[in-house]
C-alpha cells in the first residue's frame, strides 16, 4: 500500500508533475518536433514551480506574522480553519480510503470529459488529495468505510472537478478574453456568487477595477505590486499598533526595528506575487498550446481548469480590492458568528488573499469595483460559516480538534458524503 500511496502521491496530487505530463502527452499527440516537446514541458513545469515559490513567500508573510498579528490584535481564539490539518489526519487514518478516492476521482473526471458536455480537466492537484480527506472524514463520521466510501467519494469528487469549472465558464470567458481556460478550484461555488452578485451593480460594470483613477501622489499605487506591499504594510501596521511590539518579540521572535520590520515583510510580500504573476503568464502559456493536441486528440473541445491565482493577472486590482473586502467580512462575521452560536471561528488569512482576491477579480467582471468590494465580501462570510458547518457535521471525529476544511466546496464535498453516510448507515 505504501507504495501505490507514494505513486498516487507523485502522480496526481503533485501539480508539478501532474500539469507536466498533461502538457508532455498534449504536444506528444500534435507530433511536434522533440526540442519543442522538451521545451514546452520544461518551461511549464518551470512555471508552476514559480507560482508556487511565489505563493509560498506571500503565505510566509501572512501564516508567519500576519495572521497571527490579526488572531491577537481581534482575540480570534477558537476553530481554526486548516485544510491541511484535516488531510493529516485523514492520511493518518483513512489513508487507504484517501489513496482510492483520489484514483477513482480522477478517472470519473477523465470519463465525464470524454463522453459529456464537461468538457474541464481539472489540474489542481493538491485539491484531489484535499477533497478527498474531506469526504473521507466525513463518510468516517458517519459510520461509512470501505468499498462504499471510495465509489460513493470518487463520484462525488469526480463529478465536482468536471461541474465546478462548468458554473464559472461564462464568467472565465469574460475575465480572460474568451480564452479556453477554466477555473479549477474547490472555491469555485464562492466565485460563482461573487460573479452573481456582481451583476447587482452591472450599470458600473465599465468603471472596472482596472481603471481607477487615482491622486498623482498615489499613482504609484496602479502598479499591483506596489499597492500590494502598501496594504500588507498598513495591516501590518495597525496589528502591531494592537497588540505592542512585545507580542512581536516574546511571541513571533522578531528581533529587528518594528519600522523595519513591517516594511520589509510588506515589499516580502510584494516581491512573492511578482514572481506569483511570471509563473502563472509562463505556465498558462504552454498549457494552452499543449490542450490544442488534447482537444483534438484525446477529450475533443477538453479545457484546463486551473488553480484560482489564473485570474490575477487579468484584474490585479481586483485582486487587492477583494483581499481587503473578504479580510475585513471575515473579521466582522467571525465576531458576530462567535456571539451568535458561541464558537469563534479563526479568520483564515492567507484564503482571504487568494481566494477573496480571486472574488474581487469574478465580481469585478461583473459590476466594476463595488462588484469587486461585494465579490471578496463575500469570500470573507464564507470561509467563517461553512468551515464551521463541516466541523459540525464530522463533530464525530472532529471533536477532538480545533481545525476544519476551508474552501466553500471541501465544505459542500464533505457535507453531500456525510448525508449520503448517515442515510446509508441509518441514521
Amino acid at each position: 500500500m505504501s507504495f501505490i500511496w507514494l505513486l498516487i502521491n507523485d502522480f496526481l496530487t503533485d501539480s508539478l508533475i501532474l500539469i507536466g505530463l498533461v502538457v508532455l502527452v498534449g504536444l506528444l499527440v500534435q507530433k511536434k518536433p522533440a526540442d519543442q516537446v522538451i521545451i514546452g514541458t520544461l518551461k511549464t513545469i518551470m512555471g508552476v514551480i514559480i507560482l508556487n515559490t511565489g505563493a509560498g513567500v506571500m503565505a510566509g508573510v501572512i501564516g508567519s506574522y500576519l495572521a497571527p498579528l490579526m488572531t491577537r490584535a481581534f482575540n480570534a481564539q477558537g476553530l481554526v480553519p486548516m485544510t491541511t490539518s484535516v488531510v493529516s489526519l485523514a492520511t493518518a487514518e483513512y489513508g487507504t480510503t484517501v489513496a482510492y478516492i483520489i484514483v477513482g476521482a480522477f478517472i470519473v473526471n477523465l470519463i465525464l470529459a470524454r463522453f459529456t458536455p464537461l468538457k474541464y480537466i481539472f489540474l489542481a492537484g493538491h485539491h484531489f488529495l484535499y477533497v478527498a480527506a474531506a469526504i473521507a472524514v466525513a463518510f468516517a463520521s458517519a459510520g461509512v468505510f470501505g468499498i462504499r466510501a471510495v465509489v460513493i467519494g470518487s463520484l462525488i469528487a469526480g463529478f465536482a472537478y468536471a461541474a465546478l469549472p462548468a458554473i464559472n465558464n461564462k464568467f472565465m470567458r469574460k475575465i480572460t478574453g474568451d480564452q479556453p481556460l477554466a477555473m479549477g478550484h474547490f472555491g469555485a461555488t464562492g466565485y460563482w456568487l461573487a460573479g452573481n452578485a456582481g451583476k447587482i451593480f452591472a450599470k458600473d460594470q465599465a468603471n472596472s477595477t482596472e481603471n481607477l483613477k487615482l491622486p498623482g501622489a498615489f499613482s504609484f499605487a496602479k502598479e499591483i505590486v506596489c499597492a500590494a506591499t502598501l496594504i500588507i504594510v498598513i495591516l501590518l501596521a495597525v496589528c502591531v499598533t494592537l497588540t505592542g511590539y512585545r507580542f512581536l518579540e516574546t511571541d513571533l521572535n522578531v528581533s529587528k526595528n518594528v519600522v523595519s520590520f513591517i516594511l520589509i515583510q510588506g515589499i516580502t510580500f510584494g516581491a512573492g506575487l511578482t514572481i506569483l504573476l511570471q509563473g502563472v503568464r509562463m505556465m498558462v502559456a504552454e498549457i494552452l498550446t499543449a490542450f490544442e493536441g488534447i482537444a483534438s486528440k484525446i477529450v475533443p473541445n477538453a479545457v484546463p481548469a486551473l488553480d484560482c491565482p489564473v485570474v490575477f493577472p487579468y484584474a490585479p486590482n481586483a485582486v487587492l480590492i477583494g483581499f481587503v473586502s473578504a479580510t475585513v467580512a471575515g473579521i466582522l462575521t467571525s465576531i458576530v458568528f462567535g456571539f451568535a452560536v458561541g464558537v469563534a471561528v479563526v479568520p483564515p488569512v492567507i484564503e482571504f488573499f487568494f481566494m477573496g482576491g480571486a472574488g474581487g477579480v469574478f465580481g469585478n467582471s461583473q459590476g466594476g469595483v463595488k462588484g469587486a468590494i461585494l465579490g471578496g465580501a463575500i469570500q470573507g462570510v464564507l470561509f467563517i460559516i461553512l468551515p464551521y458547518c463541516y466541523f459540525a457535521a464530522c463533530g464525530s471525529i472532529l471533536a477532538a480538534h480545533s481545525f476544519t476544511v476551508v474552501d466553500p466546496d471541501f465544505v459542500w464535498s464533505g457535507l453531500i458524503a456525510n448525508g449520503i453516510g448517515r442515510i446509508l448507515s441509518g441514521f
